[in-house]
């Protein structure tokens, strides 16, 4: 689900779905389970698989899969499918803050009410990231699927050119490197999304202050309180400041920038390993852990953000029992070497290094295996229904200030964080 929704537009929305879950029966009572997920060719590749298997062993509860229906973005579609009770059962590819949303609405099923909820989980190999990430408001909704962290790639040639054979691993470590490498404004040193699109921000800045804060996340969603105006944040807010103030990285956007060599170093996560290599093939890099600040300890672990999505069931199903037995056997764990073979994105388990079951793909794919060593020192995003709010006034109080320089780093951090403040501080949205 790439394409987002306002915050706006979402809670107008929930109020249609929460008031069209009456006592009217879902159309999909009458013709198996109804299971929607991305519209995306590699996830397609194994969602065909999974399901013929499930419908070639389950003549009497068949899934009825596809894709989610074209339209501005998944999460509207999904919506009003909902509010017109044309939804599915199961939905996939979910990340937690709309899933935080759906269940304020009351529209999505608190999945460990359910028989053998952790049974499922602890067979997965996933009790811990379950316990440690997914809980909301004192129950588990989403069924997490893939996780995929964010590390630091160098342009290999780069490196070589310059005889350069040991990694930064910290801010000023990084920009004398840049001195060295790069041509400000035409050479870049690093990539960064000038977008205000809200979800970038997990990727570039939230990404860093993960790693600055040695694990720790940006908000208190139970205390609201806010951190971005701390040592941590303020670190973060002066590198990116920096980067952009002294040509380091462009105002503008440019795509694939990292790819085509115009790019010393960028952030990316383990799902882009594979399609790097099928899009770039000639591409030489190296990976390293994240960049931190440079006062932090050296026997510290450094720790990374890890984008997470997972499936939910919807309590607008008349097939709730089918439903979740089906999503019993989908999280079962064995279908995992398949999923990660398709889609090159790590299964949310807590022992992908030590099964055997992937052992052939990271022996074919020693890039993503780098990924999944660094799982124990990965960090879940926020758990809030007002993700897309936080993150859009995070755009505007911090993001675009800091990219033209219309605030100083300090002053952008202070903003943006009364400005979040405010947003944890009010109530649930009202519309008249």
């Amino acid at each position: 689900m790439k394409n987002r929704l306002t915050a706006g537009f979402i809670s107008i929305m929930l109020c249609a779905v929460f008031l069209s879950c009456g006592s009217e029966e879902n159309e999909a009572g009458s013709k198996g389970i109804e299971y929607w997920t991305a519209p995306s060719i590699e996830l397609s590749r194994f969602e065909k698989q999974v399901v013929d298997k499930w419908n070639s062993t389950h003549q009497e509860t068949q899934i009825d899969w596809k894709t989610i229906p074209a339209g501005n973005t998944s999460e509207e579609v999904i919506l009003t499918a909902i509010a017109t009770r044309t939804g599915p059962d199961v939905l996939s590819n979910v990340f937690g803050g709309f899933a935080a949303q759906l269940a304020d609405a009351g529209v999505i099923v608190a999945l460990d009410t359910l028989p053998g909820f952790w049974d499922v989980a602890e067979n997965r190999k996933m009790a811990n990231i379950i316990r440690n990430n997914w809980f909301y408001k004192g129950h588990v909704y989403v069924m997490p699927i893939y996780v995929n962290p964010e590390m630091v790639w160098y342009n290999e040639k780069m490196l070589d050119k310059f005889g350069i054979t040991e990694l930064p691993r910290t801010y000023s470590e990084f920009f004398r490197l840049l001195e060295k490498v790069c041509i400000p404004n035409k050479i870049y040193g690093l990539t960064a999304d000038v977008s205000s699109k809200w979800y970038r921000r997990w990727f570039d800045y939230l990404t860093f202050y993960t790693s600055a804060s040695g694990g720790e996340q940006y908000i208190d969603v139970d205390e609201n309180e806010v951190f971005l105006d701390s040592k941590y944040g303020i670190a973060v807010t002066e590198f990116f400041f920096r980067l952009f103030d002294e040509g380091y990285a462009p105002r503008f956007e440019i795509q694939d920038g990292f790819e085509k060599g115009v790019f010393f170093a960028s952030i990316k996560g383990a799902g882009s390993t594979v399609r790097i290599k099928k899009l770039y093939p000639d591409l030489k890099y190296r990976i390293a852990l994240m960049l931190v600040p440079d006062d932090y300890p050296e026997d510290k672990p450094i720790y990374t953000l890890a984008e997470s999505k997972g499936m939910v069931l919807f309590e607008s199903s008349n097939n709730k029992d089918k439903a979740w037995e089906f999503m019993k056997w989908y999280f079962s764990g064995e279908h995992d070497s398949l999923w990660i073979a398709l889609t090159n994105y790590l299964p949310a388990r807590e022992d992908l290094t030590s099964n055997p079951i992937f052992t052939r793909y990271f022996d074919d794919n020693p890039t993503a295996k780098l990924y999944a060593d660094i799982l124990d020192f990965t960090v879940p995003l926020v758990l809030t229904a007002k993700t897309v709010e936080i993150q859009t006034s995070l755009n505007r109080e911090l993001w675009q200030p800091i990219i033209f320089g219309t605030k100083s780093p300090v002053q952008a951090s202070r903003d943006a964080n009364i400005a979040i403040r405010r947003i944890l501080k009010s109530g649930p949205q009202v519309i008249n």
